[in-house]
């Protein structure tokens, strides 16, 4: 049986397309519940084939056993609220799959853009000159010790040839210096007048703030002239504000379009479903669009995991020709242990990755079993971050501190439990924190809901310090797309405080240190995307806290999603 509680939204849905419903019946009902369910559950659709014929759980307590797929699809189509694709009803049944309305918009909408993207006639270019510029900006030859062709490059020429590409590598892999190299090409053999219309995007503004900087520094190291150099922007905003997205709606949409040749999307695996759909709908046809990113990463918070989709899509579509893979990291060494550690990770092989992790030989990762030990753990977290507050603390100034900040995280797999960041959170507050006090020099904070007119997203992070220009009154500091910002803490959207982070709160960062603690049991949040994503934020340390058995069994965990969008591309 399959075991399926239902929440009160769910129970309340299902009675609204009863209510709706001109044939009302037991199959509505409970796919109605069901999509609603799978939704939360980060899914964009309900895969009926995957209920059909099994026991559910209801929230009453009641179990039910669905329909057969056959007989399912059939009520569900003569129910008067379920529709088939391309009409406009509540529901809309893609056999075997069955979405909300407007996710199943999205999810054409994006399948829609990328095949057309994908099919256009490839941008001509003098290919001797072409050829020229590659070899002069990807000066390093293939034929290295394993004989590995010059990835970067072929992602290059794949990116300058389509309207549409996908460039997905690991930490390290070079994709903001390989976008510079793109930027620069593009500007050189597009013309001057490209310039002003080339946009740097990203999902948070701290994704953004740190795509800002990698394109500033690697274009000072570009080959080419000083007004090329010159022209290629730097500038990097966050997606909600290229197409401002405001409470009221968007600036840019399908019916008034970006005025845009070329844009480009870091961090792409963060992007739900929605965002994605809102920016290729503002999409001119004839624009270029660019997608970074690590495959393997955890997805969005929000339903969907489309950049995973459409790398799958685009393979099983045969459209490899928009689809590039960074596969060399100049970040991790041979004998780098969160390189060989993450590979393992990835590949499935929790026995081989506990094995690196308990290698003497690798400086860089560590573990701790505490398989038990509640209260000592809670001591040693506690330490760790009682020692890096007092670093941000005696920062010269709030750009120095929020530098700081970046150095070293506490990531939980978790929210709630001793293990989670709630409970972290409480622990370091109650030894950090002046009694009662809410604000505080050096709390750090995290956005927890959007908050258009400020320009803060929902797991922006910020650190409240005195203001040495206000008198040293405490005001939160942000950094930014345009550098260091700040505002009076009573301004502050939904927050909360974050000496700890979850895996899923911190993607689109970076630190120097991580320290990743895992429960103490079983959880269907472990799975070796988490760990990937939670590992691949170290640059220089990580260290795993858990029990093996834990560690290992997340391991041997994926994480799966349900979509149409790979069968939209691949039968595209």
């Amino acid at each position: 049986m399959k075991t399926t509680n239902f929440s009160s939204l769910e129970s309340h849905f299902a009675d609204f397309m009863l209510r709706l419903s001109g044939h009302p019946g037991p199959e509505l009902a409970l796919a109605a519940r069901l999509v609603t369910r799978q939704m939360a559950q980060g899914h964009i659709c309900l895969d009926l084939e995957e209920f059909a014929g099994r026991g559910v759980l209801l929230a009453e307590g009641q179990e039910v056993i669905c329909p057969e797929l056959g007989y399912w699809v059939d009520g569900l189509r003569k129910c008067g609220v379920v529709g088939a694709p391309g009409e406009w009803q509540p529901l809309i049944i893609d056999p075997p799959f069955l979405y909300l309305q407007r996710y199943w918009q999205y999810e054409r909408e994006v399948a829609d853009c990328i095949l057309a993207h994908s099919r256009l006639e490839p941008q001509k270019y003098d290919a001797e000159i072409l050829e020229k510029d590659l070899s002069r900006l990807f000066p390093w030859a293939a034929g290295t010790e394993d004989d590995e062709p010059d990835w970067q490059k072929e992602a290059a020429r794949k990116a300058l040839a389509n309207r549409f590409c996908v460039i997905s590598g690991g930490p390290g892999t070079g994709k903001t210096t390989t976008v510079a190299r793109i930027l620069a090409l593009y500007l050189q053999l597009s013309g001057d007048d490209a310039a002003g219309r080339i946009f740097l995007a990203a999902p948070t503004g701290k994704a953004a703030a740190r795509l800002q900087e990698a394109i500033r520094h690697a274009k000072m190291g570009l080959d080419c002239a000083p007004e090329l150099k010159a022209a290629i922007p730097e500038t990097a905003v966050t997606l909600h504000r290229l197409l401002g997205i405001t409470q009221k709606g968007r600036r840019y949409d399908g019916k008034n379009l970006l005025p845009a040749r070329l844009v480009v999307v870091d961090e792409a695996s963060m992007v739900d479903l929605p965002l994605m759909a809102w920016l290729m709908t503002a999409l001119p046809a004839d624009c270029t669009l660019i997608l970074l990113g690590d495959r393997n990463q955890l997805s969005s918070v929000q339903p969907g995991a489309v950049l995973g989709d459409i790398c799958q899509g685009l393979r099983d579509g045969g459209l490899f020709h928009v689809l590039a893979e960074l596969r060399k990291s100049y970040r991790f060494a041979s004998r780098s242990g969160i390189g060989k550690l993450s590979r393992a990770v990835n590949d499935g092989d929790g026995a081989g990755a506990l094995a690196v992790l308990q290698d003497d030989g690798y400086e860089d990762v560590h573990w701790l079993d505490i398989d038990g030990d509640v209260s000592g753990y809670q001591q040693r977290i506690v330490d760790k971050i009682a020692q890096h507050h007092n670093r941000i603390m005696h920062a010269a100034s709030p750009t120095e501190a929020l530098q700081r900040m970046g150095e070293f995280a506490v990531l939980a797999a978790l929210r709630r439990g001793p293990f989670g960041v709630e409970g972290i959170n409480q622990l370091a507050s109650e030894l950090l924190a002046p009694r009662d006090a809410l604000y505080f020099h050096g709390r750090p904070i995290m956005v927890s809901r959007n908050h258009y007119g400020l320009q803060l997203y929902n797991g922006d992070t910020g650190l409240i310090l005195p203001d040495p220009q206000a008198d040293d009154e405490l005001r939160v500091f942000f950094s930014g797309e345009n550098g260091v910002r700040k505002l009076l803490p009573a301004r502050l959207p939904e927050h909360e405080t974050a000496f700890s982070l979850t895996v899923h709160k911190s993607q689109g960062s970076e630190f120097d240190h991580v320290v990743l603690i895992l429960p103490g049991e079983p959880s269907p949040v472990l799975s070796r995307e988490l760990l990937y994503t939670g590992i691949t934020r170290a640059v220089r340390s990580v260290e795993i806290w858990g029990a093996k058995d834990i560690f290992t069994q997340a391991v041997s965990m994926r994480t799966s999603r349900k979509s149409g969008l790979v069968r939209a591309l691949g039968e595209g």
